[in-house]
């Protein structure tokens, strides 16, 4: 088990999948994991500010947005800032 009881998600799925619910399942069952078996306490998750699609989806999911990551991401050579999420296993 993790010292720390905490993990963090990320997902990556090509365009033409996206909005057909395939990331919303994948991540209930990547929770149901970390929190029933691994007995995590956190999990939590970084996603660029601009990317609306996922910041939807974490925010539906029951995720709290924490703060700004400044620079934290690159792509493309370049950084980005990022949002911070967390998800706590009492708010799942």
């Amino acid at each position: 088990m993790p010292k720390h009881k905490r993990a963090e998600i990320g997902y990556e799925i090509h365009p033409e999948q996206w909005r057909k619910g395939y990331v919303s399942e994948a991540i209930s069952k990547v929770l149901s994991y970390g929190f029933d078996v691994m007995d995590l306490t956190r999990i939590g998750a970084v996603v660029f500010i601009d990317n609306q699609a996922s910041n939807n989806l974490l925010t539906k999911i029951g995720f709290q947005k924490e703060g700004v990551l400044k620079k934290y991401m690159y792509q493309n050579g370049e950084a980005h800032d990022t949002y911070v999420y967390s998800l706590f296993e009492s708010n799942k």
